[in-house]
């Protein structure tokens, strides 16, 4: 037999064996590819579902989003601006069968529905609870999130401090042994200016040769190129607003805007107040703060330009104690340009620290001029002479009777009592002096003063001030508060261009000027319910609000996918 035949042979004896085998192959890959295919279906519902999940919560997440926003000011659904909408019934736990659900609807598959009502027993947080459904095919998904926020709502208006200083001036600050219980604002921003060329920078109207002696410049004539732009400059217009009759730029980083030394202190509370004083104001206003409930003027310390110097025993703000029933710490601190002094930001006691810049930015918060314009009457000190009782000369209330009245103001002084009743705006063409032995004022009423402001006396309210009895004083020049020893005011006090406290005063209210000259401790007391009960007609009175809402906790309470 041949190698042939013999080969021949073993294949046909083996052939049923080989078919067995290919068979079995084909079957092991047949469950092999059936395995894959159901993994890869398996991977693929799995993909889908997380990233329905994954969708899920960012829908709920829009959901939040969105209520944050009308807690911020956004029109809400029920068309108002002030986080009015929210519910307010303080349910406790996850019982949220009382509250308004707000639904939206992203897409044709992503939809939301949110509810916002108030947290139970904290005053100032609000609960929101976000439900997400989102919808692919057959394939569904919903995911809940709820978030503890606190909502805060600041009027940042001039009136919302116990001192504001606008435009500022070079070389001079708040300094001293001065005693500031409220919120101080210093802008220091300088005096604004008509850019006539638009260069973005003020020009001072630069020397020249008059050689025609026609009395103006004349193009050709020799001047001296100041600022090195390669023409000459004219002074371009500028409010003068501390009426020095220069233009005073914005104070640098190395000027002082604030320099407090000695028994100096800024504070939070009415600790230390004259009790004749504390009888005729509101009481402090209290929140909880610590774990307990304690009193509180929500002060804050802001400087936009300019440093804060604190020396000696000087502070701002106090470390917080426990069990006391007031607020020691500030606020918060905002100072662009930093500390110095000898004890400098270690003598600075914030809830934010020290390191915060100036919050509010540029435009939000300026200093109210009356040069600013007021349409239809020009500006605004035209404003306040075309709707006062127009009086065409000085004041001087001392040891006699005056009286004045019109259709826009009155005022009646009584000497031997000092009571003066007022009314409406009384607007003197002249300078305002008061040399009474005291005043005792009733109604709610404005003096303004095209020229200076002197008060000499004590300066209180009848009943209670700002609320039922609220005296403004307006002056186009200076005012000078508390010009004899140990007096006690209260009231709303303007200055365009500085004032001047010379003595060891009580002064409870707001004081709004261009720069301030503070000597011998003066005590001041911002007084909170003055920025929403202004007499009538004083600059800067609209209420300007910054709302902030901070995310306190957030969990996400999961959902389902199918």
């Amino acid at each position: 037999m041949t190698m042939t035949d013999s080969l021949g042979r073993y294949l046909r004896n083996n052939r049923g064996n080989a078919t067995l085998m290919a068979i079995a192959a084909l079957l092991m890959l047949t469950v092999l590819a059936s395995a894959l295919v159901t993994t890869a279906m398996s991977s693929l519902t799995i993909a889908k579902r997380q990233s329905l999940n994954a969708r899920a919560l960012q829908v709920a997440e829009a959901g939040v989003e969105r209520a944050i926003s009308w807690l911020r000011g956004a029109p809400a659904p029920d068309g108002t601006t002030d986080g009015s909408f929210r519910n307010h019934v303080g349910e406790s736990g996850d019982n949220h069968s009382q509250c308004n659900w707000y639904a939206e609807q992203l897409s044709a598959n992503e939809s939301f529905k949110v509810c916002i009502r108030d947290a139970p027993g904290v005053s100032g947080r609000v609960i929101i609870r976000s439900e997400s459904y989102v919808t692919y095919g057959s394939a569904s998904a919903s995911r809940i999130i709820e978030v503890v926020a606190e909502r805060r709502a600041e009027n940042v208006s001039c009136w919302n401090n116990v001192i504001f200083a606008g435009v500022g001036q070079a070389g001079h600050s708040i300094d001293g042994n001065v005693v500031m219980r409220g919120s101080v604002h210093l802008l220091g921003d300088g005096e604004s200016f008509t850019d006539l060329d638009g260069d973005s920078r003020w020009d001072d109207d630069e020397p020249y040769t008059d050689s025609n002696k026609n009395g103006h410049y004349d193009l050709g004539e020799p001047y001296t190129d100041v600022d090195g732009d390669g023409h000459r400059d004219s002074r371009e217009p500028f409010i003068d607003a501390n009426g020095n009759g220069v233009r005073d730029p914005a104070l640098k980083i190395t000027d002082l805007a604030e320099e407090i030394s000695g028994t100096a202190d800024i504070g939070n509370n009415y600790n230390g107040m004259p009790s004749d004083l504390l009888a005729k104001i509101p009481s402090c206003p209290t929140t909880t703060f610590a774990g307990e409930t304690v009193q509180s003027l929500s002060a804050k310390l802001r400087v936009k330009h300019g440093q804060v110097s604190i020396s000696g025993s000087a502070v701002a703000g106090y470390p917080q104690q426990i069990g006391n029933s007031v607020k020691e710490t500030l606020d918060g601190a905002y100072v662009t340009d930093g500390y110095t002094g000898n004890k400098g930001a270690s003598s600075v006691y914030a809830d934010n620290g020290t390191s915060a810049s100036y919050d509010l930015g540029d435009g939000v918060v300026t200093f109210p001029t009356l040069q600013d314009p007021f349409p239809p009457y020009g500006t605004y000190q035209d404003y306040l002479y075309s709707t006062s009782t127009v009086v065409n000369s000085s004041l001087t209330l001392s040891s006699s009777n005056y009286s004045v009245s019109g259709p826009n103001g009155s005022l009646t002084y009584t000497a031997s009592t000092g009571l003066l009743v007022i009314t409406g705006k009384v607007y003197f063409t002249g300078d305002v002096n008061i040399n009474a032995s005291k005043i005792i004022y009733r109604g709610k009423g404005t003096i303004i003063s095209a020229g200076d402001i002197n008060i000499n006396c004590n300066v209180l309210p009848e009943t209670r001030f700002p609320t039922t009895d609220a005296l403004g004083w307006i002056a186009a020049k200076n005012m000078t508060v508390g010009g004899s020893a140990q007096l006690t005011l209260a009231g709303a006090f303007y200055a365009q261009y500085k004032v001047y406290i010379p003595k060891q005063s009580n002064i409870a209210g707001s004081l709004v000027s261009s720069y301030f000259s503070v000597k011998n401790v003066p005590h001041m007391y911002q007084v909170p319910a003055l920025a929403t009960s202004l007499p009538p007609g004083m600059p800067g009175s609209d209420p300007i609000w910054i709302v902030t809402v901070d995310i306190k906790s957030w969990r996400d309470l999961g959902g389902y996918s199918n």
